[in-house]
């Protein structure tokens, strides 16, 4: 009995302690540094833009370690990590809906690699807009997009 009361404590704990598990951030200033390990001296492997999605998977101290949409890994100082969700185009044209259907109107033609805010999701579409001015643009298709 104390063996299973301690098999749940610790099943508890895991599933209740997020930074045991992965989750999606986005780079919070421009040009930030990746490096190999969680220290300022260690190499850097390469620079990530403002609103990148990344998706944290650990954290040492104040360091997570990351991953990108090209599976690109490394370490970034966690001052540098921002929680506002976002996404970035897969495809090399991806169209933005006025609404959450392939019946809705395309307000806008996205390109591969572009960077967008995440307002929200509804079954397979993301509510998708501006990440600078915080302006809805409208919804892409979730299979379209890496970040949400």
């Amino acid at each position: 009995m104390r063996k299973l009361l301690s098999l749940v404590l610790v099943s508890v704990l895991f599933l209740a302690c997020p930074a045991w598990g992965s989750t999606m951030k986005s780079i919070g200033k421009d040009q930030v540094n990746l490096r190999s390990k969680p220290n300022l001296n260690s190499e850097v492997l390469f620079q990530a833009n403002l609103g990148s999605p990344i998706e944290a998977e650990k954290q040492q101290n104040n360091w997570l370690y990351v991953t990108d949409w090209e599976n690109n890994s490394g370490w970034v100082y966690k001052p540098l990590v921002s929680d506002i969700k976002t996404a970035v185009i897969l495809v090399d044209h991806a169209n933005i809906r006025k609404g959450p259907s392939l019946g809705t109107p395309v307000v806008k033609t996205a390109s591969k690699g572009e960077i967008f805010k995440i307002f929200g999701e509804k079954s397979d579409w993301v509510n998708i807009g501006y990440y600078l001015e915080n302006e809805k643009i409208g919804w892409i298709r979730d299979d379209l997009v890496w970040g949400e």
